[in-house]
């Protein structure tokens, strides 16, 4: 499912009793897609920004961001991507990064490990996590 979080796509099909390999490979290629269209477009998006804006400030975008951007500065594009479930989506992180002007190839690969972590780790715990719980019954 586009744009639903690979970490929560995975343990949903994990409680349906769907097989864990392939609920998780669905969970990662929708959600990896769904973040690398967002890369996508943002970039083309930005680049338009950029074209139109003679003298190349950042007024309009360090206004609406300037939150996310500090956090930006504190983690940078590992951090913001690890951290990305928590903060809000992957989505989020991924135009973080692309408004902060960071290179797209650093983007997709740490988006990708971010998403795999997530999705593999809470798709374990939960399966981890309900078998502990029966086996205390």
């Amino acid at each position: 499912m586009p744009f639903l979080e690979a970490f929560v796509a995975v343990p949903i099909g994990v409680l349906l009793d769907l097989p864990f390999i392939l609920v998780a490979l669905v969970g990662i290629t929708a959600n990896w897609l769904s973040v690398m269209a967002v890369i996508v477009f943002s970039s083309f998006i930005r680049s338009l920004f950029l074209k139109k804006e003679k003298n190349n400030s950042d007024r309009f975008i360090n206004r609406r961001f300037q939150k996310a951007k500090t956090y930006f500065n504190k983690y940078g594009v590992p951090g913001i991507s690890l951290l990305g479930p928590i903060i809000g989506t992957n989505h989020i992180g991924a135009l973080v990064c692309i408004i902060a002007k960071v290179n797209k190839k650093n983007i997709i690969l740490w988006q990708t490990i971010s998403i795999v972590i997530w999705a593999v780790g809470t798709g374990v715990l939960l399966i981890y996590g309900v078998d502990i719980y029966n086996n205390i019954k």
